[in-house]
C-alpha cells in the first residue's frame, strides 16, 4: 500500500497538481534565483573582467519588484502575512471570528486599491521604456493589478471559510502568543520562557 501511495505521489499528475497549486511559490523562488545569478554576474564581470554590464542592475531591480508582489500574493494565499493578533487576547473568543472577518475585509480593500491604482499606473506607463534595456514599463507595473486580483481571490476564499466557521489556516499569529503564559512583569513572554 505504501508503494502505491509513493508512486501516486510522484506520478506525472501528482507532480503537475503540485506545480499548479504552488506555481506562485515556484515563480517567486525562480525570480530569487535569477536575481542572485544576475547580481553575481554583474559583480563578476565588473570587478574581475572589468566589463560593466549595465542591464544587470536594471533587470535585477525589476525582478525584485515582481518577486515582492508575487511573494505578497503568496502570503495572502497562505494567510501568513504580518498580522496584529494582540486584539484577540482582549476580546471574548466568540468575537474572534469578527476580528478575523474584519482583517480579511481590510486585505480585500487593500487588494482593491492595488487593482485600481495598478491599472492606472500600468496604463500611464505603457508607452514608456526603461533607460538601459528599453523594455516597456507597462510590463513592470502590470504585476501590481495582477497580484491585486490574485490577492482578492485568495482573500475571498479566506472570507468564505471564516463565514462558514472554519478555523483559520495554520500560520503566523494564530494563537502563537496566546498559547504561552505572559511573563511576570505582564509583558509578552521572552524566548527563554
Amino acid at each position: 500500500m505504501k508503494a502505491t501511495n509513493a508512486s501516486a505521489r510522484y506520478s506525472a499528475a501528482g507532480i503537475l497538481r503540485w506545480g499548479v497549486s504552488n506555481s506562485l511559490e515556484i515563480c517567486a523562488a525562480a525570480m530569487l534565483v535569477m536575481i542572485c545569478v544576475i547580481v553575481f554576474a554583474g559583480v563578476f564581470f565588473r570587478y574581475f573582467l572589468h566589463i560593466g554590464l549595465g542591464w544587470t542592475e536594471e533587470l535585477s531591480r525589476y525582478l525584485q519588484i515582481w518577486m515582492t508582489f508575487v511573494g505578497a500574493t503568496v502570503a495572502v494565499k497562505r494567510w501568513s502575512h504580518f498580522q496584529l493578533t494582540i486584539v484577540n487576547q482582549w476580546i471574548p473568543a466568540a468575537a474572534h471570528t469578527l476580528t478575523r472577518v474584519f482583517g480579511i475585509l481590510v486585505v480585500m480593500s487593500l487588494a482593491g486599491i492595488l487593482i485600481k491604482n495598478g491599472i492606472d499606473i500600468t496604463r500611464v506607463s505603457w508607452n514608456q521604456t526603461s533607460p538601459i534595456m528599453s523594455w516597456n514599463f507597462g510590463y513592470l507595473y502590470i504585476v501590481v493589478p495582477i497580484s491585486g486580483v490574485l490577492m482578492e481571490m485568495f482573500a475571498v476564499r479566506h472570507l468564505l471559510a471564516a463565514l462558514k466557521g472554519a478555523p483559520p489556516p495554520p500560520g503566523i499569529g494564530h494563537g502563537d502568543m496566546t498559547s504561552r503564559p505572559a511573563s511576570a512583569d505582564g509583558g509578552l513572554p521572552s524566548r527563554a520562557e
